[in-house]
């Protein structure tokens, strides 16, 4: 997905900035992290006689790539999270021997999935869907508990051996988002819907970097490494909100077999980069998904099926992913003012690449001279796709007239990638 030597270059470059250039301004929060562990451990000066060492201690080529797709995953699965259906509860249909609108099924469609029925003509849906992520793990790693460690090695000195020594650099995050979707939805024709859906998202981060010294050459003690008051460890904070409008989308879905309660209908969705990808608050890129759509009635059950595949630009913060995607599901007429939902989700980001933990052997030389390894275990790139999975379960209820509430629950059912277990999504729409 991007070159890994001009990309370790611009990393390496980036590291090579004055710490003080990196405070003139609060980091945007695409780069918070990446900055907190690349760039912002410093050591204490040393004592007198020493050469500094302030900041020789640097990711290598590896873990300057870890901490970049840590956070390219974060951005990419932030303003790709998936949101609340934007098509309407209600689906009629005109019946010209009646001369009115009748509706099209007993139940009020899916929460996350989308079902063949349209609006029906000149009929207008409004609503929104309010949904709140905590992110607790990362490919099964927790967040908050400091399980995600990188090792920052010492610069080449000339192949001294104080050079043995590593800065070892636990992670804790506290990742959450929320977003408020707002749609419209519009029956151009009996057949045919058209459909903006405007979010807003907020996205707060609290980290803190727990980094501890490693003496494996000098020694504990040795004076060469320390953080300030000679201490062998410190913790390095960071934290920043951010609220604004998200990634905007543009829908439309045409109806091309029609069958009693369903059929099979075509959507296009557009994605357009109008959330500030700086501060995750969207891709930073357009997308166009095309989504097969299929849905039919059997008494009080009405399953659907989606399929779709999505093309990502290129974004200037990070690569999007192309995208496959799959929903299938099925609608339960509980009583006539209730539907009960159910849906698996799944997506599988094509080619984004992955990190997994490995065991890496570290050499080094006392200042005797003797060699010596030991293993540390950390992150490695490796290609591939990321295969996310979820499941949808809630409910919707007919309050008043044409006016449906929706409160669901969003599971995650694998560990890949950036994970918040469950989201509660609640929802509101009407239409007329």
């Amino acid at each position: 997905m991007f070159n890994r030597r001009v990309l370790s270059a611009a990393i390496c470059g980036m590291l090579m900035v004055p710490a003080a250039a990196a405070a003139q301004g609060e980091a945007p929060l695409s780069q918070m992290l990446t900055r907190l562990i690349q760039s912002e451990i410093w050591l204490a000066p040393p004592p007198p006689g020493f050469p500094s060492h302030e900041a020789h201690f640097i990711p290598g080529e590896d873990q300057q790539l870890a901490p970049y797709l840590f956070n390219q995953q974060i951005v990419t699965q932030l303003a790709t999270f998936p949101i609340g259906s934007s098509s309407g509860g209600f689906s009629f249909t005109f019946d010209p021997s009646l001369g009115v609108f009748q509706r099209a099924s007993d139940t009020f469609g899916p929460a996350f999935a989308e079902r063949a029925l349209t609006n029906g003509r000149g009929r207008v849906t409004f609503g929104a869907n309010y949904q709140r992520s905590s992110y607790g793990s990362f490919n099964g790693q927790s967040l908050d508990g400091g399980d995600i460690t990188f090792y920052l090695r010492h610069i080449d000195s000339g192949g001294l051996f104080f050079e043995g020594d590593v800065v070892e650099a636990k992670l804790a995050l506290d990742l959450d988002s929320t977003t408020t979707s707002f749609f419209v939805n519009y029956g151009v024709t009996d057949n045919f819907d058209i459909a903006v859906t405007v979010p807003i998202v907020n996205v707060s981060m609290d980290a803190r970097v727990d980094a501890r010294i490693l003496r494996l050459a000098t020694g504990e003690g040795s004076p060469i490494h320390s953080f300030e008051g000679g201490a062998s460890s410190k913790t390095f904070p960071a934290s920043g909100s951010r609220t604004g409008i998200g990634d905007i989308l543009f829908r439309t879905k045409y109806r091309f077999v029609e069958a009693q309660g369903g059929g099979m209908a075509v959507g296009v969705d557009l994605r357009l980069p109008s959330g500030d990808a700086e501060n995750l608050l969207g891709t930073g890129a357009a997308a166009l998904t095309g989504t097969l759509i299929g849905s039919s009635v059997h008494g009080r059950l009405a399953p659907h099926f989606n399929a779709s595949f999505t093309i990502a630009g290129e974004g200037d913060v990070v690569q999007t992913a192309n995208e496959f995607g799959y929903k299938a599901g099925v609608e339960f007429a509980a009583a006539p003012t209730v539907t009960l939902v159910a849906d698996l989700i799944g997506r599988t980001l094509l080619d984004v690449g992955r990190l997994q933990l490995a065991d890496t052997v570290w050499r080094y030389t006392d200042s005797q001279g003797e060699q010596f390894s030991t293993t540390l275990r950390e992150y490695e790139r490796v290609s591939g796709s990321l295969n996310l999975v979820s499941l949808a379960v809630g409910g919707k209820f007919n309050v008043a007239a044409d006016t449906l509430i929706s409160a669901n629950l969003l599971i995650a059912l694998n560990d890949s990638g950036l994970v918040a277990r469950v989201t509660p999504v609640v929802g509101l729409d009407f239409s007329f």
